[in-house]
């Protein structure tokens, strides 16, 4: 009996000490975040500046991941929706977009591990963030539609869709060198996941990917 609550007691320890770690990286990402605000107030390039906001809205999505560790009761599983949600409403408040584009959002009670919810929030940024800027030309209205739902026990599907303007004719997404593109592809490798793009009636984005096996040990 002893011995169990000796080990109740470190592993209690090691959760308020990793509790801790995920605050202090979130502090220092808010730091890497106002140095580049900083930096941004000396640009007069606009794509430069659009490079620096651009970077700002990755390192915030990845300050949210740790937020949420902080303030969840486990420390390695993220509630996707509530997170989605904040990344979606920082999104649309940076690109004051509130009465011309409308979000919908289809979320299931999803959990993640923080090795899949960091690359599928990257993912999540980078589309809304190409929503944003190229499917409303001219402030025209629109929609944007992300869903994430579950296929099956383990598998799951991430859906983000616009009716914007979609991509420009004989464009190839798997052979762009953007670098919104090459990090989709790239984290979406990451995931292990199917990554298919179509542009009908706006752009439509869909990634099928697999729950990672956690040994029960780490995922308690």
């Amino acid at each position: 009996m002893q011995k169990n609550q000796v080990l109740q007691q470190l592993l209690t320890e090691k959760e308020c000490m990793l509790k801790e770690i995920h605050h202090r990286v979130k502090n220092n990402l808010q730091v890497v975040m106002s140095l580049l605000n900083s930096q941004a107030d000396f640009l007069e390039d606009k794509v430069a500046l659009s490079a620096i906001r651009e970077s700002q809205h990755r390192v915030r999505a990845i300050s949210l991941i740790h937020q949420k560790l902080y303030q969840s009761e486990g420390v390695a599983r993220i509630p996707m929706r509530d997170y989605i949600e904040e990344v979606v409403a920082y999104l649309h408040q940076s690109y004051c977009l509130h009465h011309t584009v409308r979000f919908e959002l289809q979320v299931e009670p999803i959990e993640l591990d923080v090795t899949q919810a960091l690359p599928l929030g990257l993912i999540i940024n980078e589309v809304i963030t190409n929503a944003f800027k190229y499917a409303f030309p001219d402030g025209r209205p629109g929609t944007v539609r992300l869903s994430l739902h579950r296929l099956a026990k383990t598998t799951y599907q991430l859906t983000i869709a616009d009716n914007g303007v979609g991509l420009p004719a004989h464009y190839d997404p798997s052979q762009s060198p953007s670098l919104g593109m090459t990090l989709l592809h790239g984290f979406s490798g990451q995931l292990g996941g199917e990554l298919t793009i179509t542009s009908r009636q706006g752009l439509n984005f869909s990634l099928v990917f697999a729950e990672e096996q956690l040994s029960p040990v780490y995922a308690r």
